[in-house]
């Protein structure tokens, strides 16, 4: 079975500073634009939902992305910790993880082409924008195990610090991976 270079797209949050489901403003809907990008560099993308997200099993159905629900709400660490599981309880042979959220449209397909030709498969690597760190981050296999254990509010940032002798930075000339969209009047 080959390593495959595998994308886990965290789509589970509330949108509570947005005021509304903001992973279906816009057209197309930002979830979709997001996951456009994901989709051409990565031979798997992974997207974890809410449990009670019917609505968006159904507009990406057919994406040509796998979807799983996290079973109780939680924080950013628990979506990212049941995105991990899920993928380890398949089996797969993964060489690297990215994880990406599902509120940045604005990232470039070159830049996660630059993101995936930098992860050597044993560092992680994470873009800058003009010296701002920004996502999607990208994790060897071998921290998948430490990923699958998070929880809470928290992201991968003890991770991140846990290993910063292992960070690679890669600086884009793409603002797209700072901007993410938290409030109505963020341009989408």
């Amino acid at each position: 079975m080959p390593f495959e270079r595998v994308a886990l797209l965290l789509a589970a949050g509330f949108s509570r500073r947005y005021g509304s489901d903001k992973r279906l403003a816009g057209s197309p809907p930002l979830i979709l634009r997001t996951l456009s990008t994901l989709l051409p560099t990565h031979d798997r993308v992974l997207v974890v939902l809410r449990r009670d997200d019917e609505a968006l099993r159904h507009l990406l159905a057919d994406s040509g992305a796998e979807l799983t629900q996290v079973p109780l709400d939680g924080g950013l660490g628990d979506s990212l910790a049941h995105g991990v599981r899920t993928l380890l309880s398949q089996g797969s042979s993964i060489h690297s993880l990215t994880i990406a959220l599902a509120d940045m449209p604005h990232l470039s397909s070159a830049s996660l082409q630059a993101l995936r030709a930098a992860q050597s498969g044993r560092e992680i690597v994470r873009p800058l924008y003009l010296g701002q760190p920004g996502h999607p981050v990208s994790f060897p296999a071998d921290l998948l195990p430490e990923l699958a254990s998070l929880s809470g509010e928290q992201g991968a940032q003890r991770i991140v610090a846990h290993h910063q002798a292992r960070l690679r930075c890669l600086p884009l000339d793409d603002p797209g991976c700072v901007q993410d969209i938290d409030w109505p009047n963020d341009p989408l």
